[in-house]
């Protein structure tokens, strides 16, 4: 398991960010100030502690926005294609977090694989549902040109679309 940081273990992030946020203070006052309430902590420790907080802010911010633009262009679809969009999205953003495996720190792994596990078995019966929507959507096109109100034409070529 990696080292944490002593923020982190300290568990003094909260007030770091606070007194650089809100009260404007330098990395070596805050050093002064947590180290006069008795905390063992560097004014680099304190600067990786509130660049990793940052970062994972900056993280949280950009997934907010992709999942708000997501649903604003999914609106309008099917309620399987949004899940099936937001799943794949959740897939990405789940693997990314694990693509270093050092630096996870979970009570119970097995509660990831777990996740992991229900998120690929979701994804598999989203795309079943998909197929079958789309098999009975080209059913209904092709009785549609039987009955001579669908072109031929645009048959074949969302048959060919679809690999029917």
């Amino acid at each position: 398991m990696p080292r944490r940081k002593k923020a982190v273990l300290q568990d003094v992030i909260t007030r770091i960010v606070y007194l650089y946020e809100n009260e404007k203070k330098t990395f070596k006052e805050i050093e002064a100030i947590l180290r006069a309430e008795g905390y063992d902590i560097s004014k680099s420790s304190i600067h990786r502690a509130y660049k990793s907080y940052a970062q994972a802010a900056e993280d949280y911010k950009k997934i907010y926005e992709e999942t708000k633009a997501l649903i604003d262009t999914l609106r309008e679809n099917p309620a399987t294609d949004v899940i099936e969009t937001m799943g794949t999205m959740l897939a990405n953003h789940m693997f990314k977090f694990v693509k270093d495996i050092q630096s996870m720190e979970f009570e119970d792994p097995t509660e990831l694989v777990s996740a992991l596990q229900k998120l690929a078995k979701t994804m598999a019966d989203l795309q079943k549902i998909r197929e079958e929507r789309e098999k009975r959507a080209l059913e209904v096109l092709q009785k549609g040109m039987e009955e001579g109100k669908v072109d031929a034409e645009i048959v074949r070529k969302i048959q060919e679309l679809y690999g029917a």
